[in-house]
């Protein structure tokens, strides 16, 4: 029997938005704690065991196992908790599309009935890379679809409007700087926000744009 095995770290999207929810709010409870007992020095430890549980309840670790050249597999790594749900196997034969971003970020392998949803971490990008090649190698002869993120959106009929909110948002984050920074109100720390914010509304802008003149 032949077997091929890819370690990945994945991200769980839904439970990263999770987390960014409940980090205001161990920030208020570390705050009044900290009130409590009159000492600021609490809320370092505090913030520091949140970070931490946020992180091991967001991270999980994948092994995609291809069996005989016929079943995809996947095994998640045992936590002390917070573990991931078992994900079902599924017959190579019956992939139709792979949601692949820049050639090397996993996203999603779907079947006609089923999504299988994967978002790899930039850690392991050589490992998806050999698993899409081997893919390709068995399906060759097969109808695989290797498409992006804006692809999917396009497929839906929603790539028009992604492009216009995009271009709002940015057309209005740089009307902010630049108010701001005539009137001298925007703090240096607003300001790194907005420059860390940005070029990624302006990568958006460009993929999106690419897949309308296509």
């Amino acid at each position: 029997m032949s077997i091929y095995t890819y370690k990945i770290t994945t991200f769980k999207q839904s439970r990263i938005l999770r987390c960014l929810f409940l980090l205001p709010l161990s920030v208020i409870i570390a705050l009044v704690i900290s009130a409590e007992i009159n000492s600021l020095l609490i809320i370092i430890p505090i913030f520091a065991i949140t970070l931490f549980l946020m992180y091991y309840y967001s991270v999980g670790k994948l092994q995609i196992v291809i069996e005989n050249e016929k079943i995809l597999v996947f095994i998640w790594s045992r936590k002390n908790f917070f573990n991931y749900k078992k994900l079902p196997s599924v017959q190579i034969k019956d992939i139709r599309t792979i949601v692949l971003d820049n050639g090397e970020f996993l996203k999603k392998i779907r079947t006609e009935n089923q999504t299988i949803y994967i978002n790899n971490s930039k850690i392991d990008r050589k490992n998806i890379k050999k698993l899409i090649l081997k893919l390709q190698e068995i399906t060759k002869n097969e109808n695989l679809k290797i498409i992006d993120s804006w692809d999917e959106v396009a497929e839906k009929g929603l790539i028009k409007i992604a492009y216009k909110i995009n271009l709002l948002i940015l057309l209005f984050s740089t009307v902010v700087i630049i108010i701001f920074s005539i009137l001298k109100e925007l703090n240096p720390a607003s300001f790194a926000v907005f420059l860390l914010i940005i070029p990624q509304i302006i990568l958006y802008h460009k993929q999106m744009k690419n897949k309308l003149d296509k």
